[in-house]
């Protein structure tokens, strides 16, 4: 009896260690699977490559690896240059799924790449500082970016209406490129965006009506453009602005009246208005702003002296103006030219 009772114990232990190799085997056949990229996604970058003129990508390696062919971190050396790919490898069975790419600084001279829709998991992409010409791809309005800069390149043609459909976008940068005609009012669309840079280009007309509906922006940046008209008084819509940049941009005085409303600012930029000037405009209610600069608006007049509120205030640039009068006790302590 104690033989058999021994014999059984035995063959339960076998087969309970069996059982544990077995399963050992497979945690480990999965972990040899996981952080591989889809292989679809393998093709996209393949065609993104040859697209943007992108030659130095090890595509024996892995993308997800981390590979320094795959991510060239940004050095104090070269702090505007960056070679990443970013991937997520918590999606069920650890496959990887690309969700950033930054290349930056990388003197690409090829187009913007149509293949970034064959990406569905693509969120970001920084292509700041090449020499890519061309314009915006149509595919692109298919894609779910919430972060996207084109700038510093040599982009031309007007801004495509298409754009206004990806309304996922957060972030929009497009300055320092050769863009022309005007803003499409299709931007509107884009409801969840809080940062817009449209500076450094040869935008043209009035600001569409439709920007109205922005009403997430934080930061807005419009210098360096041909616009033509008032800056409009919908900018009352955007109350949550943080930043406000609207330097040479081709805009007439005066100053509305309602920025007032923007009480959330702590940086104005409003320079180079055309036309005859007009007097300081309010900022009373702006107490949090910590930096003005109101240059070349031939503001006239005395410059108030009931500002006292604006005690963040620490510089204000009011250069080639027509002001008069003595400088009023509340940016006698502050940084001002």
């Amino acid at each position: 009896m104690a033989t058999a009772v021994s014999d059984i114990l035995r063959m339960t232990f076998s087969f309970l260690l069996l059982m544990l190799l077995t399963l050992c085997m497979k945690a480990i056949k999965l972990e040899a699977q996981a952080g591989l990229l889809a292989s679809d996604e393998v093709d996209a970058l393949l065609e993104i490559a040859t697209q943007v003129g992108k030659r130095d990508w090890n595509n024996n390696v892995d993308p997800c690896s981390n590979e320094t062919s795959w991510v060239t971190p940004t050095s104090s050396q070269r702090p505007m240059f960056d070679n990443k790919v970013v991937c997520d490898c918590s999606f069920p069975g650890g496959v990887c799924h690309i969700v950033a790419i930054f290349l930056k600084g990388q003197d690409l001279a090829g187009n913007l790449p149509k293949s970034i829709v064959k990406l569905p998991y693509l969120k970001n992409l920084d292509l700041w500082a090449n020499y890519l010409s061309g314009t915006i791809p149509q595919e692109w309005a298919n894609t779910k970016l919430e972060i996207l800069s084109v700038a510093v390149n040599n982009l031309t043609g007007p801004l495509p209406s298409y754009l206004g459909r990806i309304t996922t976008l957060r972030y929009l940068n497009i300055q320092n490129n050769m863009f022309s005609g005007t803003v499409p009012p299709e931007l509107g669309n884009l409801t969840n965006l809080e940062n817009i840079t449209l500076s450094a280009n040869n935008l043209t007309g009035e600001l569409p009506l439709a920007l109205a509906n922005l009403t997430k922006l934080k930061e807005l940046r419009l210098s360096s453009n041909n616009f033509i008209g008032r800056i409009p008084d919908f900018i009352q819509s955007w109350k949550q602005l943080d930043k406000l940049e609207i330097q040479a941009g081709g805009f007439s005085g005066p100053i509305p009246s309602n920025i007032s409303l923007l009480t959330g600012i702590t940086e104005l930029r409003i320079s180079n208005l055309l036309g005859d000037g007009s007097e300081f405009p309010n900022m009373e209610p702006m107490e949090g702003m910590t930096y003005l600069d109101l240059s070349f608006n031939r503001l006239k007049g005395d410059l108030p002296t009931n500002y006292d509120s604006l005690l963040s205030l620490e510089k204000m640039y009011l250069t080639r103006n027509m002001l008069s009068g003595s400088i009023p006790t509340w940016i006698e302590s502050r940084n001002t030219r």
